[in-house]
């Protein structure tokens, strides 16, 4: 029975330890990203408009 529990609470623990470095990863990961396009000086990138050949 003792086991048993053990086994269960190793298990939680082992997904929470997974779930938080996957989270702290995340976070390091996109603040990488603003610093690399603010460091630029132009921020975000517009999107420009597809031009659409039309056929005749």
């Amino acid at each position: 029975m003792t086991s048993d529990i053990i086994a269960i609470w190793a298990g939680i623990l082992g997904l929470t330890y997974l779930a938080g470095a996957g989270l702290y990863f995340e976070i390091a990961s996109s603040a990488k990203r603003r610093q690399a396009s603010a460091s630029h000086g132009f921020g975000r990138h517009r999107l420009q408009p597809v031009k659409v050949r039309h056929s005749r």
